[in-house]
């Protein structure tokens, strides 16, 4: 796995000078995305490619090895860089096992080769690796636009076109990655393979995994019980339609969800239920600590400030009361109709000097381990303020719900507070780093 998520070599099959083709695509990945290790070009007709020569066949190992040729040729590359002594190969073809019985033959073949050899394959059917590799990147894949920054957050998917999905939410979200891989059919590599090695892995803080079917569900369960780093799991093919779908795509049986929903629990997992489910649980775990279940929701909006609250208890988080001297300085500070329960609604009308000790009252409360912040339209800096100091100070997780408001959000966000899309999803992007 070493091989994989860290080469220090890489040879690149059906490398090509024709630009269309995507072994030109994958071999200029490689080349411009900041490896430092050596690079070889495979193709026996191309003489030149990218300014590397072209080698017909490998004459010495390299660490990993990016198969990217047509099927049918798919077997002698991988033949020939198991012969070379490769340490890894990814198979980035389509048209193995995803395609019915003849396809799932070849790709048992593939995967026999590679193992007579010792060579670890991930794949077929898959968009490759994309790794942090010193000051740069390894990017093994045909995506062309890499991760804005680098950070704690690592992807394992079935799904190659889930990944383009994941890149492109990190750099809207701002989120830091560690690293992608896309394990496709999983004809050797299993996403459990990945898990394992990501668990170990310095650079990883995080690591979400999308999967259609789990080729060992028990090993899966027990890789998650020992990873001591939060594990986040979007699960697809849970419908029938969905289940048809996971077939022709990866060739996997998807089974039934209930029992990995249980399994899921048992072993600590974050499962999502959908995919903006899943992108804010990762951005909340790689930005907050953990923390309890007993958490504040602190509004200036009473109605979306509901909302959070009935979905923060529909998801088993605890909202208490606050403390008798939190009550009495909302009481002192904001005005007599503001609601000094929980939710606790400082309203648009509290004097914006008010907000930051109001604020501060309510994170210093030992009541409540977190706080939910829920904000539209009163774009007051000192609400925004008083968060992110509070914040910063007593070093509870917090998620918020703003709209409209670009002074506070501004503020929230230079504190590292993770703004969602709704009160909803706000309160279950807390419920993922609460624990239990």
């Amino acid at each position: 796995m070493e091989a994989i998520f860290a080469p220090r070599s890489v040879a690149v099959y059906g490398a090509s000078r024709d630009e269309r083709k995507l072994g030109h695509v994958l071999l200029r990945n490689v080349t411009t995305g900041g490896f430092g290790g050596r690079v070889v070009a495979v193709n026996p007709g191309a003489g030149e490619v990218l300014g590397l020569p072209a080698v017909p066949t490998l004459d010495e190992p390299v660490d990993l090895a990016l198969v990217s040729v047509p099927a049918a040729a798919a077997r002698a590359a991988v033949a020939d860089a198991a012969r070379a002594g490769c340490r890894a190969a990814i198979v980035l073809a389509s048209g193995f096992g995803e395609t019915g019985e003849a396809g799932q033959a070849v790709e048992q073949r593939l995967a026999a080769l590679a193992g007579e050899a010792g060579m670890r394959l991930v794949g077929p059917n898959c968009m490759g690796v994309v790794s942090r590799h010193g000051d740069g990147w390894l990017n093994g894949s045909y995506f062309w636009r890499l991760p804005e920054r680098p950070g704690g957050v690592s992807l394992v998917s079935q799904s190659g076109a889930f990944g383009g999905m994941f890149f492109a939410e990190a750099r809207r979200r701002g989120l830091g990655v560690a690293r992608f891989l896309s394990v496709g059919n999983c004809a050797d590599v299993t996403e459990s393979d990945a898990l394992e090695w990501l668990a170990g892995d310095s650079a990883t803080a995080v690591v979400g995994l999308f999967v259609e079917a789990f080729k060992d569900g028990r090993r899966f369960v027990a890789a998650a019980e020992r990873c001591e780093k939060p594990v986040v799991v979007l699960k697809a093919g849970k419908g029938r339609a969905g289940a048809r779908a996971a077939v022709s795509h990866t060739g996997s049986l998807a089974g039934r969800h209930g029992a990995a929903r249980a399994a899921f629990a048992r072993a600590g997992v974050v499962e999502a239920d959908t995919a903006d489910d899943f992108f804010d649980a990762l951005q909340a775990l790689a930005a907050l600590p953990r923390a309890g279940r007993c958490v504040a929701v602190l509004t200036v909006s009473g109605g979306p400030a509901v909302l959070a609250a009935d979905a923060a208890e529909r998801l088993g988080l605890r909202l208490p009361p606050p403390g008798p001297a939190t009550v009495r300085l909302v009481r002192e500070l904001a005005p007599p109709f503001a609601a000094a329960g929980n939710p606790i609604d400082l309203t648009p009308q509290c004097p914006p000097e008010g907000f930051p000790p109001a604020i501060a009252a309510v994170f210093d409360d030992p009541a409540f381990d977190g706080v939910l912040v829920v904000n539209c339209g009163l774009d007051v800096p000192e609400f925004g303020r008083g968060v992110a100091a509070a914040a910063r100070r007593t070093g509870k997780p917090v998620a918020a719900f703003v709209l409209d408001v670009p002074a506070v959000e501004a503020e929230l966000a230079a504190a590292g507070i993770p703004v969602l899309g709704s009160p909803e999803r706000a309160a279950a992007a807390y419920a993922a780093v609460a624990t239990r």
